[in-house]
């Protein structure tokens, strides 16, 4: 399957499985340090930015490393439906075994003031194995896997990373100081076909209680209501996948796979134009405050309990 090298096209299975649901993220090459925010987007040393996270960051759903103060949301990929009796075994384990990971670093000068949003750390990360560890998540590149995430075979540090490039690929759309879109290139399901599509998720900072509310869609153009997903954050969700293999002379000599959906969550109406989150204009400091208001009217639209709320420390 998808651990030959017999053609590049067999790369293209991981695209989807960082999927996050989130799956792409922009920027060639570059395994680490900073992604870059939009060509246009607004400079100002409030506004948060969007990171690799270091390899070996350790991290639980409840225990951030120090600098970060939540996870906002953990992506398992899971093939479940299409051409799933072309893919081995293999292929299901080592699907589940590399995590999307996003964190976010919510904090407040002096605690004192209003909460912001910081940074954004994206990473790909495997489950913590043997020794005396405590479980949780750490972040692996494909050349720096460390101890704490067990043996890896050489395909597995290939996929590793494909994902790695592909990560690269995700934008900072736009930003303020409490709000940051994410936007990435993802192959998802469409109709019958897996076709490229514009995945975004938010994320939405309280200002007065540092709370963190994620939300998730797909970019489209047009008329209708904007319906997105928020997820309860922190939002550990499986991503459910779809297989397509093309065969030769019916034996399977490619794959491709495709996120069926964004991540569950309740589905709510955006009060905003579709058009407004496609546009590149979010990267306008101006129109992202836009944005942002669209989504914190959604968000405090429901009554919610008062959650309690962890910050990063400095």
């Amino acid at each position: 399957m998808i651990w030959g090298l017999v053609a590049s096209s067999r790369f293209r299975w991981w695209s989807t499985l960082v999927v996050l649901a989130f799956a792409s993220f922009g920027a060639g090459e570059r395994e680490r340090g900073e992604i870059q925010p939009a060509a246009n987007a607004a400079s100002a040393a409030s506004l948060p930015r969007l990171e690799r996270l270091s390899a070996g960051t350790v991290f639980h759903t409840d225990r951030m490393p120090t600098g970060w103060s939540q996870l906002v949301l953990k992506s398992i990929p899971v093939l479940t439906s299409g051409d799933l009796g072309t893919v081995s075994e293999a292929a299901h384990v080592t699907a589940k075994r590399i995590r999307l990971s996003i964190l976010a670093d919510v904090g407040r000068d002096a605690n004192a003031g209003v909460y912001s949003l910081r940074r954004i750390g994206v990473g790909l990360a495997a489950p913590v194995v043997g020794g005396e560890s405590e479980g949780g998540d750490v972040i692996v590149e494909s050349t720096n896997v460390g101890q704490l995430s067990g043996e890896w075979s050489t395909k597995e540090r290939i996929i590793l990373a494909a994902g790695s490039r592909e990560l690269g690929r995700a934008t900072l759309a736009g930003a303020t100081p409490t709000f940051a879109i994410v936007r990435t290139p993802t192959t998802c399901v469409v109709g019958t076909e897996h076709q490229t599509v514009e995945v975004m998720y938010a994320v939405l900072v309280d200002p007065d209680s540092g709370r963190v509310q994620l939300f998730a869609c797909k970019l489209r153009d047009g008329d209708g209501p904007m319906l997105v997903r928020e997820l309860a954050a922190p939002a550990v969700v499986d991503s459910p996948l779809d297989v397509k293999a093309k065969s030769f002379a019916g034996i399977p000599v490619s794959w491709s796979f495709a996120m069926i959906d964004v991540p569950a969550g309740v589905e709510r109406t955006l009060p905003l134009e579709p058009g407004r989150l496609a546009t590149k204009d979010a990267a306008n400091l101006a129109e992202a405050r836009k944005i942002e208001s669209a989504f914190r009217t959604l968000a405090d639209s429901t009554s919610r309990q008062p959650a309690q709320v962890q910050t990063s420390q400095r």
